[in-house]
């Protein structure tokens, strides 16, 4: 059995460092990879093909919301955030921009409702959240 502090020669609690398991270790994995991804890499593979990261994250997606209790939750949650982080890391987005803009979401005076964007919806499409003008008030 292992004594000490931690499972490491350096008396960590993981010879990977003490983030090890961390959603910041998980970001800078991925943007390392990015730049240097080893031969054979599914990671690479996820950055060099959009229709497999895309594909790759809504599957995950649908099997978290099937998910039937705590471990699977927590589970899926885990494939979600890993797929999410690659499509981060490939477009070279960082955690700290991730954390920014959850920041700013937060400082919204205005609420909107919610809403979910109909299948098809694109970027600039009107959001569903938008206020309907009457055809009517245009008109005038």
């Amino acid at each position: 059995r292992q004594a000490g502090s931690g499972f490491c020669h350096m008396e960590q609690a993981s010879c990977f460092g003490e983030d090890h398991g961390s959603l910041g270790a998980l970001m800078r994995t991925l943007i390392d990879r990015r730049n240097n991804a080893p031969a054979g890499s599914y990671t690479k593979r996820l950055f060099d093909d959009e229709a497999l990261l895309k594909s790759k994250l809504l599957e995950e997606c649908e099997e978290l919301m099937a998910a039937a209790d705590k471990r699977e939750v927590a589970f899926e949650t885990a494939d979600v955030v890993y797929f999410a982080f690659a499509a981060c890391a490939r477009h070279g987005v960082n955690l700290a921009s991730v954390q920014r803009s959850l920041a700013r979401k937060a400082l919204r005076v205005r609420r909107r409702p919610g809403n979910a964007k109909p299948a098809g919806w694109k970027p600039g499409d009107p959001s569903p959240d938008a206020p309907v003008v009457p055809a009517a008030a245009t008109a005038k």
